[in-house]
């Protein structure tokens, strides 16, 4: 019953974004000074969250030195966090004009080609980034991902694997892996992926979820309400974490709650609305 259920659940899955790049400015012409230096303020900027003034100094930046790779990049960071697709895919275009061999750029571009479906254009660029950098831990969990969704399930695992191998503490290779256990019902060694990634990202929301929904799956209620609820206190407007929360309030007979989390998960997401529906046949189903 736990593993049929299961199904029912919102797993969330992680693109790996590789970190902003910094500028120095040593050794540099005073041109290229004045191209970095907002460049490097910028990163300050998107670090304390306010990507307005970000993004402001990576203008500036391209304005001063509009062959900077580095400028370009860290504006598609912040456009692809920020969910302007269009116009981060631009930037890395950009940016793999001037540098084409940008290993992070290629893998950062593959993310967007996954959200939007392209699914053979993400693993062609994951593919691109590991030929260039072949230690690219980010490079490989994404393409771990990719190659999940195409059904290569073995080449998925063997990608995270590898990430993992490369980097250690890279929370998104552990999540993603994660959420390959949970697919595949291995639910402790999802459950173990998942407390790897909270260990070295404690604010990934998404590593909180798809553990809680582990745990409803055990039959660990109090422990899936408290990550639920850790999830939503770090992103209150993640749709996924109300549905799965709302869902183990249903198992408790806590129906006000299920009802007031259903709610608000589809005002945030209505084209949830299909899932919700069927995941709340199948927990009155379980109860």
């Amino acid at each position: 019953m736990e593993r049929k259920f299961l199904s029912r659940l919102v797993p969330v899955l992680a693109i790996c974004l590789t970190i902003l790049n910094a500028a120095t400015t040593s050794a540099q012409t005073p041109k290229k000074e004045e191209a970095t230096s907002p460049v490097n303020r910028g990163n300050s900027w998107f670090l304390d969250h306010d990507f307005q003034r970000a993004l402001k100094d990576y203008d500036i930046a391209i304005v001063f030195h509009p062959n900077s790779a580095t400028a370009y990049y860290n504006r598609a960071v912040l456009l692809q966090v920020a969910g302007e697709w269009e116009k981060a895919l631009a930037d890395y275009n950009k940016a793999i004009e001037i540098k084409p061999r940008y290993a992070s750029a290629y893998s950062n571009r593959a993310g967007i080609y996954y959200a939007q479906g392209r699914v053979d254009a993400a693993l062609s660029d994951c593919n691109r980034a590991i030929e260039i950098d072949s230690r690219h831990a980010g490079a490989y969990t994404n393409r771990g991902v990719v190659r999940s969704t195409k059904g290569d399930l073995a080449g998925a695992l063997a990608d995270h694997n590898k990430a993992i191998r490369l980097n250690p503490h890279l929370a998104t290779a552990y999540f993603n892996r994660g959420v390959f256990f949970l697919n595949q019902k291995g639910l402790k060694l999802a459950l173990t992926d998942f407390n790897s990634a909270i260990e070295n990202a404690p604010s990934l929301a998404m590593a909180y979820v798809n553990r809680g929904s582990v745990r409803v799956a055990q039959g660990n209620f109090d422990a899936a309400l408290a990550d639920y609820d850790r999830a939503i206190s770090i992103n209150p407007t993640m749709a996924a974490v109300y549905q799965n929360r709302g869902i183990a309030y249903l198992l408790l007979g806590k129906e006000k709650e299920a009802e007031r989390d259903f709610a608000r998960c589809l005002e945030l997401d209505s084209s949830l609305k299909p899932s919700l529906a069927r995941a709340v046949t199948a927990a009155k189903n379980r109860r």
